[in-house]
């Protein structure tokens, strides 16, 4: 009867505390929950500002040599001496490479040799004719026919000589080719072969014996937006500043407009003409250009953290419905944390404030609202 009593005890007691140990779990992944929602992160977002654009547009470019070639040989055979060597300023026509092939001057030797010969058969035929013509006024002492033949003779012995010397004249032009000349005024800027070296356009996966860039004009390369194409004129004057002389600022003009929008980028390559006579600026350098420029519209700004410059271009990141969309614009003026951006963008599109290529294209996340001005301020 005790044992009755006391396992009725027990099976009440287990019934009591299983429903409790439920309850605490439950409670348990209640409050587990919510501690990973809020570990997920949250992108913020910000509206696209409308804002009046500047007059002074201002877009990077970079310096190019103005002329830039890598220099091979034209014929087979071994670099003798090299008298240039990195960063030597030459002169167009001067010597930089001497090579030698010992076949060419054999090969001019035997022109010679053949030419001598030719201009021999040459005089003895002339001779000949001379005398048959001499002969010939006694009626009947040359026949015409052995007119006709020494004429024939001399001709093809003229023909013989003319042949010999254009073979001669293109022996002492390739021959001319063992002597590497500068075919501009401008610095070496890479040496790539030493003396010794094999050379010749025959030869597997030629390498340049030198590397010649003028540096003494330069072309500066801006690529213009596409909306602001229709604006540049040649001849207008342009102000460009350089990093490595921070508070000098350069004057010059546009020079070359390409008339052709880059289906890639939306945007048009022009060029300036700069002199560089002391040789300050180099070629790859990077220089903020202002151009005068003027847009009845008004243009779209972004934060510059939101933009976002990859191997696929620049864009922003929008969100749709909880979703991302990359959009491909081109980058204007800057306003303090705010950068000018040109696409196909609306001021009612949210952007992300901080953008990256981590964030890819049509993917879903948590966004929360942040006003401009908050951004502005950081």
């Amino acid at each position: 009867m005790k044992n009755i009593r006391y396992y009725g005890l027990l099976l009440v007691s287990m019934t009591v505390l299983l429903p409790a140990c439920s309850l605490d779990e439950s409670k348990k992944k209640t409050t587990e929950e919510p501690s990973e929602a809020t570990n997920q992160a949250a992108y913020q977002l910000v509206p696209v500002s409308v804002e009046s654009v500047a007059k002074q547009l201002s877009l990077p470019g970079e310096f190019l040599p103005f002329y830039d070639v890598a220099l091979f040989a034209k014929v087979n055979g071994f670099i003798k001496r090299m008298p240039v060597d990195v960063g030597d300023k030459v002169h167009r026509g001067q010597q930089l490479a001497v090579m030698e092939a010992p076949e060419l001057e054999s090969d001019l030797s035997r022109t010679l040799s053949d030419l001598t010969a030719a201009r021999g058969r040459l005089a003895i035929s002339q001779s000949n004719y001379r005398r048959l013509i001499q002969a010939a006024k006694t009626a009947g002492a040359v026949a015409p026919q052995e007119l006709d033949q020494a004429l024939a003779i001399v001709m093809g012995d003229s023909a013989n000589l003319t042949s010999q010397q254009q073979r001669v004249a293109s022996a002492r032009q390739i021959k001319q080719y063992l002597q590497l000349t500068a075919p501009f005024d401008g610095v070496v800027t890479e040496r790539v072969l030493s003396p010794g070296a094999l050379v010749g356009p025959t030869q597997k996966d030629a390498q340049p014996i030198l590397k010649l860039k003028e540096i003494g004009r330069l072309r500066l390369q801006v690529t213009v937006p596409e909306v602001y194409a229709g604006q540049i004129r040649q001849n207008t004057p342009v102000t460009y500043s350089v990093s490595a002389f921070p508070g000098k600022v350069f004057t010059g003009k546009i020079n070359r407009i390409s008339y052709n929008v880059e289906r890639s980028v939306r945007a048009e390559l022009i060029e300036i003409e700069v002199k560089n006579p002391g040789l300050q600026l180099m070629p790859g350098m990077y220089a903020t250009v202002g151009f005068p420029v003027q847009r009845q519209s008004k243009s779209l700004y972004v934060p510059k953290s939101a933009v976002v410059v990859s191997m696929e271009g620049s864009y922003v990141i929008t969100v749709v419905n909880g979703k991302t969309h990359w959009v491909t614009v081109q980058t204007g003026n800057e306003s303090n944390n705010q950068i000018e951006v040109i696409g196909n963008l609306k001021a009612t599109d949210q952007v992300v404030v901080k953008g990256s290529d981590d964030i890819r294209d049509n993917m879903a996340i948590q966004t929360v609202a942040s006003s401009s001005a908050e951004v502005s301020a950081r």
